[in-house]
């Protein structure tokens, strides 16, 4: 990999517009941390590198996140209860008010859940409750899987939510779990991950679920980290190819023991090479690049935690 001339100005560059954005309140997060993370890194090619992945961060925060879901509900679901013969109030102002008002009689027919198993409370999920409940919606709209089961209501309006949605593959187990093809017969129901990965979007199109799918943002083939696709060009600059930086990349995997054993490598460039450079103020998904959550040793500093990790 060749360092590009001027590469310690976008170092700087990425610095200050991490402090910034930190300062600004726009990422909710201490600068400190993030910029800590980058001094991990001693050689300059590595230094450069990991300046791009955090460049080209992905960052949800809780506040922007509540922010994008009272926008939706103003708008996509607003739409889809109105379609599904729901009262929805005679303004958005008015709408809104009827979702956190308790025992609402017009809105008391929709209900809210979470991606998870009975018995299982995935954190990203119930922290997406957590999130949306007392501000955004009354407790009463909340649905526990653990003590009912979607099959057996009838005439409800079911919004499924959850923080990211990668391959699909925990939506579609969700689903079988909780037989969603016969909740389905009888009640309205979308999925409103707050962030989905295209490919997981392109495997749920050809479910049997009868559910609609309806992405609060999509994280395209584009915004990849790494392409994977033979002869692609580095998309930080225009003087390497991607496999010359692969290659550094992967050695930096040394820079950790948790990565050098066989049973993390297949994160590393995480999960199905999906290489993304998407991380949440509670913690980053597994199609997120390894480098951006690892635990290296005491001296290490992550830059985004992994969900349900410390």
């Amino acid at each position: 990999m060749i360092l590009p001339e001027g590469w310690e100005a976008f170092y700087t560059g990425v610095c200050d517009r991490t402090k910034a954005l930190t300062k600004g309140g726009i990422w909710n997060n201490d600068a400190s941390t993030m910029l800590a993370w980058l001094a991990n890194f001693q050689d300059d090619k590595q230094r450069y590198l990991a300046a791009h992945i955090l460049d080209r961060l992905t960052f949800r925060t809780e506040k922007m996140t509540e922010s994008a879901f009272r926008m939706y509900l103003s708008s996509t679901f607003r739409e889809f209860c109105q379609n599904a013969k729901n009262p929805i109030g005679s303004n958005v102002e008015d709408w809104l008010s009827g979702l956190r008002t308790p025992r609402c009689p017009w809105t008391e027919k929709i209900k809210l859940c979470s991606v998870s198993k009975a018995g299982e409370h995935g954190e990203s999920g119930s922290h997406m409750i957590r999130i949306l409940t007392g501000s955004v919606f009354s407790e009463d709209h909340v649905f526990s899987v653990d003590t009912e089961k979607l099959c057996n209501i009838k005439g409800y309006i079911i919004l499924i939510v959850d923080d990211f949605m990668g391959s699909g593959d925990q939506f579609i187990k969700f689903a079988e779990h909780h037989k969603l093809d016969v909740a389905a017969k009888h009640n309205h129901i979308v999925y409103a991950p707050s962030v989905a990965y295209y490919k997981g979007l392109e495997n749920l199109a050809t479910s049997k679920y009868k559910v609609k799918i309806t992405p609060l943002e999509v994280v395209s083939k584009n915004e990849r980290f790494f392409s994977h696709e033979p002869n692609a060009r580095f998309v930080g600059d225009d003087v390497n190819s991607e496999a010359d930086v692969l290659k550094v990349y992967n050695d930096m995997r040394n820079l950790c023991t948790e990565f050098r054993t066989s049973g993390s490598k297949r994160y590393w460039l995480g999960r199905d090479t999906a290489s993304l450079c998407v991380g949440f103020q509670w913690g980053c998904p597994n199609q997120s690049l390894g480098l951006m959550w690892l635990d290296g040793n005491t001296d290490w500093q992550r830059l985004v935690r992994r969900r349900g990790s410390q």
